[in-house]
């Protein structure tokens, strides 16, 4: 079992990842990524390929870094895809890692940005203790 198993096999880091999904009914599902893009912790429906969703997440967070990086500037601190399904949000983590979110169509975006940097604390200390730094 790899260390992102280990940590997104229940524990702190699913227990933060629910609370903050728990915070915002906007919220349809969330996830959190290691820098090297490795799933920790998801709250995606039963049935979802959790492993192509990781790759997806970590497509468009690797893209957002390097367009952030291409423009002059250290990384990017949050990204938001706007879809006609709703909306893809991300929140860098302090590690390089990520913490991503979907919501419905009519969310309150700002508030979901502001509830997840709030959560992004919890969410890398629960990753550090669970074996990643």
């Amino acid at each position: 079992m790899t260390d992102s198993e280990k940590v997104g096999s229940g524990g702190e880091l699913d227990r933060v990842v629910a609370d903050f999904r728990a915070l915002s009914e906007d919220v349809a599902s969330c996830a959190v990524l290691a820098g090297d893009g490795a799933l920790l912790s998801s709250s995606h429906a039963a049935g979802v390929d959790r492993d192509r969703a990781a790759a997806m997440l970590a497509a468009v967070s690797n893209l957002a870094e390097r367009t952030a990086r291409e423009n002059g500037k250290a990384h990017a601190a949050q990204v938001r895809v706007d879809t006609e399904e709703g909306h893809l949000l991300l929140v860098r983590l302090d590690d390089g890692g990520t913490l991503a979110a979907t919501t419905t169509p009519e969310a309150r975006v700002g508030l979901v940005l502001y509830d997840m940097r709030n959560a992004r604390g919890a969410v890398e200390k629960a990753v550090r203790e669970g074996g990643r730094a």
